[in-house]
């Protein structure tokens, strides 16, 4: 092999090496995104985003927080307005039309030794979340210390039933990795404001 081409393929597996690690790295069906960065909460609450046609869940944390824009929509839900022209003309709307969010029945607050989880403070290990777009479920996995130095593992799946449309359904799962900890969790129904 010449020097040329044996530096190509050098340059060639570093970059290979580089897509493996990076935080979005390839993988065929699955959007997936290693680390927390929350410099792209906007873009990654509408890439990991669920949905049916009839409803829809952001990608925004089940703990309700950090979120640029949460949210829950439903198909035909909407405010209504007349829409007034200075002359009239055939064929111009008459009607506006606007989504409003539904109320979010998605948010789980996680309490740990009475120490609410905060994504955007938590020392966090590892976090992974990916979207299988074959089954249509985004998972997550999120590692993390707390302040006393227990380490958590959060498991968390939801998806959008595309069988039954009026379905969404979410599974978390907590599990103490190294020594016992009192948790404590609770639903939570919000009603978020217009963005």
């Amino acid at each position: 092999m010449s020097p040329r081409h044996a530096r190509a393929a050098r340059l060639r597996e570093r970059l290979a090496t580089h897509l493996r690690r990076a935080a979005y790295p390839v993988a065929d069906w699955q959007i997936v995104e290693r680390g927390f960065d929350p410099r792209y909460l906007p873009a990654a609450e509408s890439v990991f985003a669920v949905a049916n046609g009839y409803l829809g869940l952001r990608g925004t944390p089940e703990e309700g927080g950090p979120s640029q824009d949460p949210g829950v929509t439903l198909n035909g839900l909407h405010e209504t307005w007349p829409i007034v022209y200075p002359e009239d003309a055939y064929g111009l709307a008459r009607t506006g039309q606007t989504i409003v969010n539904a109320t979010d029945g998605s948010i789980i607050r996680l309490f740990v030794d009475d120490e609410p989880f905060d994504l955007a403070t938590a020392q966090i290990v590892r976090f992974e979340r990916v979207l299988d777009m074959q089954i249509g479920v985004l998972s997550r996995e999120v590692e993390f210390e707390t302040p006393r130095g227990r380490r958590l593992l959060i498991r968390s799946r939801r998806l959008a039933s595309l069988e039954h449309r009026h379905l969404a359904a979410m599974d978390y799962e907590v599990v103490a990795l190294d020594a016992g900890a009192r948790i404590a969790i609770s639903s939570e129904l919000a009603t978020h404001g217009p963005g």
